[in-house]
């Protein structure tokens, strides 16, 4: 059984509803204090907060945010990101700290627990997560090739493997461009583009898929899937009513709290 077969057969009526609400609970939640990724216990009272509040069906780690912080206290790895400029080789130091590796897999089987839920692990895709290594390391890149990108998926695909078994729903990598990305990408990404991360998460029997601003591509799956625009959570649009299966959407932080109760009150209705 695949691991999005397993998602969608614990989610009401078959559809899972996979929301990365990170922005929203910050701002609503959190009131604009940052994600405790560093404290595993105050992670887990906060997630609790969240599937209260929004009932979603999968627990949404955001692996881009739990390394922006254990990199925020680990200025030592921060230094070593930068010791060579050569393509690749920050991307490749972060993904080899261990202790890193190591407290991914703790919070993602604690969340995982404490929730009775499988995890959403969300990580930047290959060539996005490329060039923000380098950004942060200060030897940013001009462009982003190919070629680099196929490479930066070998380093990903071994991180992932020493990730271990941890109750997946889904492994998605986000091919969407963000404020602040230095570099431009040369070609289009898509789920069944890299052989080195299919191949371990066949291994493992992962779902793979990667989103984009307003589609999902699910590698060697016919689950429709779709996006929910962030306009949904401001009250414009109707639920979706096609068959869709998995549903991927991001709360935006401006989004009004009883809008968001309403919207949500919607798609269970769906």
């Amino acid at each position: 059984m695949s691991s999005l077969t397993a998602l969608l057969a614990a989610a009401p009526g078959g559809r899972a509803l996979v929301i990365d609400h990170d922005a929203y609970a910050t701002a609503v939640l959190r009131q604009g204090s940052e994600i405790p990724w560093g404290d595993l216990a105050a992670l887990t009272g906060h997630v609790a907060q969240v599937q209260a509040l929004l009932d979603p069906d999968a627990v949404f780690v955001n692996a881009e945010a739990f390394y922006d912080a254990y990199l925020a206290a680990t200025p030592d790895l921060v230094s070593a990101l930068g010791k060579r400029s050569r393509t690749g080789y920050a991307l490749r130091t972060l993904l080899g700290d261990e202790p890193a590796v190591e407290r991914l897999v703790l919070t993602m089987r604690t969340l995982a627990d404490s929730t009775r839920r499988r995890v959403v692990l969300s990580v930047p895709s290959p060539a996005r997560w490329l060039l923000r290594a380098h950004d942060r390391a200060g030897t940013g890149l001009d462009e982003v090739s190919e070629d680099h990108a196929d490479s930066a998926s070998m380093y990903l695909a071994e991180w992932l493997g020493r990730l271990g078994s941890p109750p997946l729903g889904l492994l998605l990598l986000d091919a969407r461009a963000r404020r602040g990305d230095s570099a431009t990408l040369e070609f289009p990404e898509r789920a069944g583009g890299y052989t080195s991360l299919t191949n371990v998460a066949g291994h493992f029997d992962w779902t793979l898929a990667v989103r984009f601003a307003s589609s999902v591509d699910v590698a060697g799956d016919v689950t429709r899937a779709v996006v929910l625009p962030d306009a949904f959570w401001h009250g414009e649009g109707e639920a979706p009513r096609d068959g869709a299966r998995l549903v991927l959407t991001t709360i935006p932080a401006d989004a009004p709290p009883e809008t968001v109760l309403l919207r949500r009150a919607l798609l269970k209705e769906g």
